[in-house]
């Protein structure tokens, strides 16, 4: 018998099973309750940064929308004024606008994640967040959910812009939702492949480097590899050219462009925009033996490039996702 107060004695030990308790260490921690991300949005509007950043893109972006109206009125004139052709106008301010959205995504993306993790260890906090009980992949997908947080940000700030298009009309409100559904997972891939970099890098000017180099292979590699085809074709005596459409699913124009609606040629029937534009040479590669009176290969939307882009994002996404933790989860003493 123990001399203490009966309210002051141990409780007896309860019995367990032999299994390891399940704390946060084993099963990680709930995004919203993740303090990576937690930290990473309240530092991203928190001072004057973010009001230039969406000043600047809400800028840009009526730009765009202001000259693409001009242009296509213009362009449509010689038809009338009739209901086909204020559609027109109307899918070209929608498609002009998402393009230029595209844009600065391939531009601020990069900015977004090459420093996330470099800026951890050039700031000495990495080691810290590594003695955590989160988990890797928590510090991984807590970077990155801030970094598509703030993307989603800027693209709720643009919705009136974009709704311009509906009031003219000529774009349904599926079309909105699948060009900006292609245009955020476009920035959440290229996010990913950031953060991946960044957790490669002790430097956050090597990472960024390297991160703009990947975003301009997504925008222009595709092209590139289309003429060198088109060239080693021609220099072996080729009498027709065969360019594998499939090279263009690396693309992220080529894949929001396949997504979108599409009605013949980019000269006539089809938008006069560069995602028609894109349209039009996935028909001219992919084409049946369909021509229109123009002379035009007629695009029966067979070829799937936007399936074919989502597949290879989710690869990319999951990989680097997965390396990237791997990254994070290198030894303390390394990182000093």
């Amino acid at each position: 018998m123990s001399d203490l107060p009966a309210d002051l004695e141990m409780p007896p030990p309860v019995p367990t099973s032999g299994a390891e308790p399940s704390g946060p260490s084993a099963m990680g921690v709930r995004l919203r309750d993740n303090p990576v991300l937690r930290r990473e949005l309240i530092e991203r509007v928190r001072g004057a940064k973010a009001v230039v950043f969406l000043t600047i893109w809400l800028l840009l972006l009526t730009g765009i929308l202001v000259l693409a109206y001009q242009g296509a009125v213009a362009l449509n004139e010689g038809f009338g004024g009739d209901v086909g052709a204020l559609g027109r106008v109307g899918r070209q301010l929608f498609e002009w606008v998402l393009f230029g959205m595209v844009v600065l995504v391939l531009f601020l993306v990069p900015g977004l994640t090459a420093g996330s993790i470099t800026g951890e260890r050039e700031r000495q906090t990495l080691v810290p967040l590594q003695m955590t009980l989160m988990r890797p992949r928590d510090i991984i997908i807590g970077k990155l959910s801030a970094a598509l947080a703030f993307l989603v940000f800027l693209v709720v700030a643009a919705m009136p812009l974009l709704a311009v298009s509906l009031l003219v009309g000529g774009v349904q409100l599926l079309d909105m939702v699948r060009g900006l559904g292609m245009l955020l997972f476009t920035g959440l891939v290229l996010g990913a492949v950031g953060v991946w970099i960044s957790s490669r890098f002790r430097r956050t000017t090597a990472a960024t480097v390297l991160t703009y180099a990947v975003a301009a292979v997504f925008a222009f590699g595709s092209f590139f590899g289309l003429a060198a085809i088109a060239i080693a074709d021609a220099a072996s005596g080729n009498d027709e050219v065969v360019v594998p459409v499939e090279i263009l699913a690396f693309n992220p124009v080529a894949g929001i462009a396949d997504s979108l609606p599409r009605s013949g040629n980019a000269f006539v029937g089809d938008t006069i925009s560069p995602f028609g534009g894109m349209r039009a040479l996935i028909g001219e590669i992919d084409g049946g033996d369909q021509f229109d009176q123009d002379g035009f290969r007629v695009d029966d939307g067979s070829s799937f490039i936007w399936l074919m882009y989502i597949v290879i994002g989710l690869a990319l996404l999951i990989l680097s996702v997965w390396r990237a933790s791997i990254n994070v989860t290198t030894p303390a003493d390394t990182e000093r």
